[in-house]
């Protein structure tokens, strides 16, 4: 009856939320029918024949979706957090979404999937991964992130090693070379992602490369850029060759919603952390041209972490030294969000000029500045809350659909 009126709970508030246009409903469905169950996500992931972890610093969302990409092209029926919702509540969300309340009675537990793909926080991975009983689980990366909230990366590394070693030794756990440590904790036997060689990139148009594991090759090529994009293809495709799922071209692959995602007068792309932060400046400061302009913005919402110190550690510099604009430090730059301020503080020691940097708290009124008079691109970079409310705006000028349509 617990679990009955958790999930019933949980579609009426998504219901409410997304019909008065406040979210998508991928939390807040989760955190309050986890108050009235706690076991929800325990009970309800254990109808699905397979479940997949996905956690790392960097990469979770897009790795995500490259393998229930693949999946779905193998006719699977995959359940998962695409929001990027990465905590029990964005799990139990997802879960709540899936499950047919006439159907709890059925073997299947009213949630017909063959796979659930779960991409977790760090953190969260400690106390929901043995609730989801993982047949595989991928470990992208660890870097400085939240240290509000994670400590340095040492300790976060501990805390994975101390939770798989607790876990079935069936389960399989591909990491990583970085994380080598983990192999010494886990009963079971870890693994590599495959290998890559023959990169090639086109700009902003897209990749390609050589993808290897054992005996199997496959050429791949995907229309999203950056060399970390690379790196999550690899996991992804190593994931579902493990899975047995056949490998098939990624040229109609679609990224996530702030991801590289593509808009009529430019790009989003989601910077949270100093590594993320700085692939992002590497990836599109060749490709700046002199008429573009970039929007950053910055919050210090509990989603981004409190602390927002980490821009000190990201890069910035790089937008000057490997863009076409080095020399001028002309750049049109914008910066939004509640640390409005912090950010352009950071961007005038990373060396652009004063002048050159309008600051604007308002993230609506940013982006319509930034838009003025644009003959070029706009390049926004935005934390996460700041990329959500952006989401928010976009749909209401009507450039894009509510992203968790998407």
């Amino acid at each position: 009856m617990r679990l009955y009126l958790a999930i019933l709970l949980g579609k009426l508030i998504s219901f409410i939320s997304r019909t008065l246009k406040i979210g998508g409903g991928s939390a807040a469905p989760g955190l309050y029918a986890l108050k009235i169950e706690p076991d929800l996500v325990e009970k309800l992931a254990g109808f699905i024949p397979k479940n997949v972890i996905i956690t790392g610093t960097n990469g979770k969302t897009t790795t995500a979706r490259i393998l229930a990409h693949l999946a779905k092209e193998a006719g699977l029926k995959i359940i998962r957090n695409p929001t990027g919702s990465n905590l029990e509540r964005g799990i139990a969300s997802a879960l709540i979404s899936g499950a047919k309340l006439n159907h709890l009675n059925h073997p299947e537990g009213g949630l017909r999937w063959h796979l659930g793909v779960w991409e977790l926080d760090e953190f969260a991975f400690n106390e929901v991964a043995p609730k989801l009983k993982p047949d595989l689980i991928l470990f992208l990366n660890v870097s400085r992130d939240q240290l509000d909230r994670y400590g340095e990366i040492d300790k976060v590394v501990d805390r994975w090693c101390k939770t798989i070693s607790k876990l079935n030794p069936k389960t399989i756990i591909l990491i990583n070379p970085d994380l080598a440590k983990l192999k010494n904790y886990f009963k079971g036997e870890t693994k590599e992602f495959g290998k890559v060689k023959n990169i090639k990139t086109d700009g902003l148009n897209g990749t390609s490369f050589e993808f290897q594991i054992s005996n199997f090759k496959f050429q791949i090529s995907m229309p999203v850029p950056g060399m970390y994009n690379v790196l999550n293809a690899t996991a992804a495709i190593t994931a579902a060759y493990y899975l047995n799922i056949p490998i098939t071209p990624l040229n109609n692959f679609q990224p996530a919603f702030g991801r590289f995602e593509k808009l009529p007068f430019g790009y989003i792309f989601l910077i949270k952390n100093p590594a993320g932060a700085t692939q992002v400046f590497e990836t599109i400061a060749p490709l700046i041209k002199p008429n573009d302009r970039l929007l950053l913005a910055l919050n210090d919402n509990l989603a981004d972490g409190t602390d927002v110190s980490w821009i000190w550690d990201a890069v910035f510099e790089i937008l000057l030294q490997k863009s076409s604009r080095a020399k001028s430090r002309d750049l049109s730059l914008y910066v939004s969000g509640n640390r409005a301020h912090d950010l352009a503080v950071r961007l005038k020691y990373a060396g652009f000029e004063p002048d050159a940097i309008e600051v604007e708290p308002s993230l609506k009124k940013a982006l319509k500045r930034s838009r003025e008079g644009l003959k070029g691109k706009l390049f926004i970079l935005p934390t996460y809350t700041c990329m959500l409310e952006l989401q928010q705006i976009l749909a209401k000028m009507g450039i894009k659909k509510h992203y968790w349509r998407e």
